[in-house]
């Protein structure tokens, strides 16, 4: 699918029907390739586009201490409510963010996401994204909160297996303590005492749930 047929999908998902809005978008707003595992977002820079996802996935992320916390993944259509924040605040950004795969995005320069706010279906798109974003992110404080690193290790490997309609997850160890915030060593710890249960088996870089 050609660049601009990839933006009017967007158009049509995200109901953008203003002709002067469409014409704005398509005047200051660029399409970017980008190979997968390649950072877009480093923690502490300022943040000078706000971007829309057209094609792929990006991961969100934090770093502290040399450890890793997903925080959440956007998806085809969506973009990251810490980038709105940021934009809103005129401060550093918070997270980290990197392509999960090859990704194609809608680059959007920073002062045009107050100024579209005049128009209806792109207010509406920002609350949105704020709500959704938010209610995702209560729900991983409290896994964080109140769930033990074993409880939190399943309820990952419980979710992707859903999201992937598969009982064979395809990931490493690292990559797991990478998503939900602490070590290789407790990772492979819990995942052992599963495999011991019954609960499920472990292969080079898969994890079958049994």
């Amino acid at each position: 699918m050609k660049d601009n047929e990839l933006v009017k999908t967007l158009f049509s998902a995200l109901d953008i029907k203003d002709p002067r809005l469409i014409t704005e978008i398509f005047r200051f707003s660029k399409v970017e390739h980008i190979s997968k595992n390649s950072q877009i977002v480093k923690q502490h820079q300022f943040i000078k586009w706000f971007v829309i996802i057209l094609k792929g996935r990006i991961r969100v992320w934090q770093e502290c201490n040399e450890r890793e916390l997903t925080l959440y993944k956007i998806k085809k259509h969506e973009t990251c409510v810490y980038s709105i924040v940021a934009i809103e605040k005129d401060y550093q950004s918070m997270v980290n963010a990197s392509t999960l795969s090859d990704t194609i995005i809608l680059k959007i320069p920073v002062r045009f996401v107050g100024k579209w706010k005049k128009y209806s279906s792109w207010q509406e798109f920002i609350t949105t994204t704020l709500i959704d974003k938010y209610e995702y992110l209560l729900k991983a404080v409290e896994l964080l909160a109140f769930k033990r690193i074993d409880e939190r290790i399943l309820t990952f490997l419980t979710n992707s297996s859903k999201e992937t309609n598969s009982r064979e997850i395809h990931i490493s160890h690292n990559e797991i303590a990478k998503e939900i915030g602490t070590t290789r060593e407790v990772v492979s710890k819990s995942l052992k005492v599963y495999e011991r249960k019954g609960i499920l088996s472990l292969k080079f870089k898969k994890i079958k749930l049994l």
